[in-house]
């Protein structure tokens, strides 16, 4: 696989993947009560927080829930998104490739969707698309059509926001819509772009093939395949190590930098992609680090 699209598919894996046991309890250090964390994959359902042990009681004990972002003001998020996902006014889609480009994105659209761009309708709300975003949203649609009862209003980040604001209690974030944005998008080129979404049409069966993999260590909370899946992304160049850094180590750091003052204020239930919890530059580790014991919750 090359390393653009590599990184692509680290980068939904990341901000939705797993770790083989999802729940810890955080203690010790000054914390009068503890604070809680788990690790979620951002394409699992909501009805998966049943199989995660403990977890129900965890936001019972909590008075707050941190998440990535605060999920709060969709409206914002999606004035945001759409803003990140649009080409410049009056550029479109096919003014990046060639005529033979475009009828290869074509076949993979009616693959996927059963249109193309020479549907009106899909043309005006798909054609001015950003390619690395066109790429996405190709990809979560032939996720959604090999998964029967997927829903995408119903998944599992979402659901433990929701479900403290039902109860009262708390929700923040570490990051900004903007930054997540930018963080995944900022820096691509048009160039890049380009390859990217080339790279999914003409490899889509390996792409989704590994979405695939990484979804069955999560639902299988295998820690050590999900781990060596992602030193795997590495090791093999499908992502550099300061795109690794960038993307993980970085804001793990970060996180466990704020997550002392967050614990302090009140009992908290941290929710992340749970790519961020295992290795020793993780979560996990970093909170160890710090003098707080961490421990699974079975």
């Amino acid at each position: 696989m090359k390393p653009l699209f590599g990184t692509l598919l680290f980068a939904i894996s990341l901000f939705s993947t797993a770790n083989a046991q999802l729940l810890y309890r955080i203690s010790g250090n000054g914390l009068d009560e503890p604070s809680y964390i788990v690790g979620t994959y951002h394409l699992a359902p909501a009805s998966f927080v049943d199989d995660i042990a403990g977890v129900r009681e965890a936001m019972a004990a909590v008075e707050q829930v941190y998440g990535e972002v605060d999920m709060s003001d969709m409206a914002r998020a999606r004035e945001l998104m759409l803003g990140a996902m649009m080409l410049p006014e009056g550029k479109s889609i096919s003014d990046l490739f060639t005529v033979d480009e475009m009828s290869r994105i074509n076949a993979y659209m009616r693959e996927v969707m059963g249109v193309d761009f020479s549907n009106p309708l899909i043309a005006s709300q798909m054609g001015r698309m950003r390619p690395s975003m066109l790429a996405t949203q190709l990809m979560l649609l032939q996720y959604m059509k090999l998964t029967p009862g997927f829903k995408p209003t119903e998944l599992i980040d979402e659901y433990f926001q929701a479900e403290a604001r039902k109860q009262g209690k708390r929700v923040g974030g570490f990051e900004s819509e903007e930054f997540q944005m930018a963080l995944l998008y900022g820096d691509m080129s048009d160039a890049k772009e380009r390859e990217e979404l080339l790279e999914l049409v003409d490899n889509n069966t390996e792409a989704i093939a590994e979405m695939q993999r990484m979804a069955d260590a999560y639902f299988s909370l295998d820690i050590k395949r999900l781990g060596d899946m992602m030193e795997g992304e590495v090791d093999s160049g499908d992502m550099t190590l300061e795109e690794f850094k960038r993307m993980v180590t970085d804001r793990n750091r970060r996180w466990v930098e704020a997550m002392p003052e967050v614990m302090s204020s009140a009992p908290t239930l941290f929710v992340v992609g749970a790519g961020h919890l295992p290795g020793d530059e993780g979560v996990i580790a970093l909170l160890k680090d710090a003098g707080y014991k961490v421990k699974a919750v079975r």
